[in-house]
């Protein structure tokens, strides 16, 4: 492994990068399910996720970045340079209400500082399924406490030798240790054929939510041939699952590493029970008539709801961005927020923020839309009937993934932009409304 000052960095001028083992050996000597690495880089005030493990890239992307005076366990324990522990929903929903909010499920999560006796370099984030023991245990304390000083030994040799290690565009994700020997390929074909004599349906997903198997009884059941499901996200195939409900149940299991399920229709009138078993390294799913589903099934997922159809993964990060947006102090907290912190981290290829004066909505700032673009909607008056002047008077958010949902909901709008998809969000500060913010979508 490559240190600090290692000669072939220094002539090319590149920092190296953390090590892995920081987050692996924590992960594996707490047993926790997931682990996420911060980094704070000289001279800014938003940390960097740098190091993730068992949470694929979609679900890590809205922490990607974090102010660090934000309310969030980690922004606080390096703040505070002490340990943060959560034990339950309860508990993040009243200390954290925007960690809640966004992330609704049944977790123990720990945050701890990665500092030295001068810096405040970042912190660890770990977190466990809810069996685990109320509280953490001396070794699990003193397992976290050497990869936060591994950590900061690492980050202060890399700023004493010139440095600074490098920060990625996107978290480096660690691989899954193997929990068992591959199979032997007589075991495997046995495997297989077992799954073929079954009479319901079974299937696999990594931990993306990727098909990554599908038996011939599930392809059945669900109206659709394995090669058009291998390799894709089953609700981003097959429209009728194409709601938000259930990709919150999958985003559930992979957070909470418990079972869970949903119910769901494929026309006409086909009624599927979907049962998801989680792991470290993906999730098994069995598929059954909805008559068969047993009495201890979960109840199908509620999620907020929106003024528009929207998929779960856009929901997820609009109500991140909603919950952010109401804690900025001013509307210029509020641009900055939007604009620099929050936009990178989900990929909205355009935004716009307007604010209230004297009865209209003025264009406070902007970024990838055209100036000529912006100031034809500058003015705006809050008698237009438009989806901006609407989140503003309603205080609720809508989201419209093509043109013609757009165009159904205000006939008189015009394909102006060079965006798939948009989103309108109200801004409150200080709870009353100031204004909205307009994201537009390259893909819906």
């Amino acid at each position: 492994m490559r240190q600090p000052g290692d000669p072939a960095d220094v002539a090319t001028g590149r920092g190296a990068e953390l090590p892995e083992a920081v987050l692996a050996d924590a992960v594996r000597d707490t047993g926790a399910s997931v682990g996420l690495v911060y980094v704070l880089p000289p001279g800014e005030r938003v940390l960097h996720l740098v190091l993730a493990s068992g949470v694929p890239r979609h679900i890590a992307a809205p922490w990607a970045r974090i102010p660090v005076d934000a309310g969030i366990p980690v922004a606080d324990a390096m703040r505070q340079r002490r340990l943060v522990w959560l034990g339950s929903q309860e508990e993040i929903a009243r200390r954290y209400p925007r960690l809640g909010i966004v992330l609704p499920y049944d977790f123990m999560l720990a945050a701890a500082p990665i500092t030295d006796a001068a810096t405040a370099w970042g912190g660890i984030v770990l977190l466990w399924p809810v069996w685990h023991p109320p509280q953490l245990s001396p070794a699990e304390r003193e397992a976290i406490s050497a990869s936060c000083h591994r950590a900061a030994a690492f980050l202060r040799q890399a700023a004493d030798s010139g440095l600074p290690p490098r920060l990625p565009d996107e978290p480096r994700l660690l691989a899954a240790p193997p929990h068992h020997a591959d199979a032997e390929p007589a075991q495997a074909t046995a495997a297989l054929s077992f799954t073929e004599r079954l009479p319901v349906g079974c299937c696999a997903l990594d931990m993306d939510g990727r098909l990554t198997f599908i038996n011939s009884a599930g392809a059945e059941m669900v109206g659709a041939d394995a090669a058009s499901l291998l390799g894709h996200r089953p609700w981003e195939v097959l429209r009728w699952l194409h709601d938000p409900a259930f990709e919150d149940r999958y985003r559930a299991a992979v957070v909470t590493r418990q079972p869970t399920s949903f119910t769901a229709r494929r026309p006409p009138d086909t009624g599927l029970v979907f049962q998801l078993y989680p792991s470290d390294t993906g999730i098994s799913v069995q598929i059954l008539p909805a008559a068969e589903e047993p009495a201890a099934t979960q109840p199908r997922a509620t999620v907020p709801s929106m003024a528009g159809p929207v998929g779960a993964a856009g929901l997820y990060h609009l109500t991140h961005v909603a919950t952010a947006l109401a804690e900025a102090a001013g509307v210029k907290d509020v641009v900055e927020l939007a604009a620099d912190q929050i936009v990178p981290a989900f990929g909205p290829k355009a935004l716009a923020l307007m604010t209230v004066e004297e009865g209209r909505l003025q264009i406070a700032g902007y970024r990838g839309y055209s100036a000529e673009l912006v100031a034809r909607f500058d003015g705006a008056p809050l008698t237009s009937d438009t989806p901006a002047v609407r989140a503003v008077a309603t205080a609720e958010s809508s989201f419209f993934p093509s043109f013609a949902d757009l165009e159904r909901a205000y006939p008189p709008a015009v394909h102006q932009d060079k965006m798939a998809a948009w989103a309108f969000l109200p801004l409150i500060v200080s709870g009353r409304p100031v204004g909205s913010l307009v994201l537009g979508y390259e893909q819906s």
